[in-house]
């Protein structure tokens, strides 16, 4: 992979985690459009998708049933797809 590559899609997901006042973390997945298509941005967010809270120690030791890991994986890419128009329409 070419670290300098620059060129980014039109539609992304932005992941972000936000510290909770209770001490939990609250990890937030948003819809972006990038504003200058083809190149790296910048990025204007566009919707909430969802988000989930953790107790901290099990997120920061990712100590989370691997069927959760994998969902939240799954989660991203059907983001990416449906955002870019991807998925497959239903008949």
């Amino acid at each position: 992979m070419d670290s300098s590559d620059k060129k980014r899609g039109d539609r992304g997901v932005a992941c972000s985690l936000l510290k909770l006042p209770d001490g939990r973390l609250r990890v937030v997945l948003d819809d972006v459009r990038n504003l200058t298509p083809g190149d790296s941005g910048p990025w204007q967010h566009e919707v909430l998708v969802t988000f989930k809270d953790y107790e901290r120690a099990a997120l920061s030791s990712l100590d989370l049933p691997e069927d959760e890991l994998a969902a939240f994986g799954h989660y991203v890419l059907a983001r990416l797809l449906a955002t870019n128009g991807l998925l497959p329409s239903e008949p």
